[in-house]
């Protein structure tokens, strides 16, 4: 898939690995690209994901023809459906353009805690319901 941070450090100690790593050009993988490998890894066809993720169908295929970015709430509710892990998670939410989760923020704290405990997006609605915090389904106001 991609280089690992730890790959391009051992390259960048190298005289000719480092100088030929400064003189690539580097592309950085778009959010449509990172969706659409994320979900063929975990086997989910696009019509799939957009079932589960409760998105409506042209707003999928945008999202994944990377003529829009989807919302934090989105990428949640896509990495608690793939089920992703927290770093994934958080990965996705970078080339998203959305904020990491942040453990000081309750909310956060409780999608952090849902995904090290690989809960289900229906299962992680009744935490944030519980808790209460705002579910990954309404809008920030």
């Amino acid at each position: 898939m991609y280089e690992t941070t730890s790959k391009l450090f051992q390259k960048l100690r190298g005289r000719e690995s480092g100088k030929a790593l400064l003189q690539k050009e580097r592309t950085e993988p778009t959010c449509a690209q990172v969706l659409r490998d994320l979900l063929e890894e975990a086997g989910f066809s696009i019509p799939e994901w957009i079932a589960a993720a409760d998105i409506s169908k042209s707003y999928g295929y945008q999202v994944l023809r990377g003529e829009r970015i989807p919302g934090r709430d989105i990428l949640l509710r896509t990495a608690l459906i793939l089920p992703l892990g927290l770093k994934e998670t958080q990965r996705l939410l970078t080339v998203g353009g959305c904020g990491a989760l942040y453990p000081k923020i309750r909310r956060d704290a409780a999608v952090i805690f849902a995904l090290n405990q690989k809960m289900t997006l229906l299962e992680t609605e009744e935490l944030l319901a519980s808790l209460p915090e705002r579910s990954l389904y309404t809008k920030e106001s």
